[in-house]
């Protein structure tokens, strides 16, 4: 089998197999990497505020919301992480860029926080 048959995702040097993808679509996959990362910064910031600034809701709402949000943030950075060197690969190996189910989870992640400042709001003295 020739190096460049490999399957991208055995380890080792995989930017160095196959070939060198046109660099508008490498800049554009790093692009989505990037927004990955300030969405989960923006996740973890919001941790800390609803934590520190926040104080209509009883202090273990708050805290167990600010801890969902650190969890949240820590898995949109390794899911960005993910997408970017998938994609990468199959981008080198001229494979199709394919489709994840990854966006529907975080949707749903999305909507269980949702949920959760819902409750926190009701929660909150009138």
């Amino acid at each position: 089998m020739a190096a460049d048959a490999q399957p991208p995702d055995e380890g080792g040097d995989w930017w160095q197999r196959g070939e060198e993808p046109d660099y508008r679509a490498t800049l554009a996959n790093e692009r989505t990497f990037l927004a990955w990362t300030r969405t989960a910064l923006a996740l973890l910031a919001g941790s800390l505020a609803v934590l520190e600034l926040v104080t209509v809701a009883p202090f273990a709402l708050r805290l167990a919301l600010a801890c969902y949000l650190i969890a949240l943030s820590m898995a949109v950075t390794v899911i960005g992480y993910r997408q970017w060197r998938v994609r990468q690969e199959r981008m080198r190996h001229r494979r199709p860029l394919g489709h994840s189910r990854v966006h529907l989870m975080l949707g749903l992640a999305l909507l269980l926080l949702g949920a959760l400042i819902a409750v926190a709001a009701g929660l909150a003295p009138h």
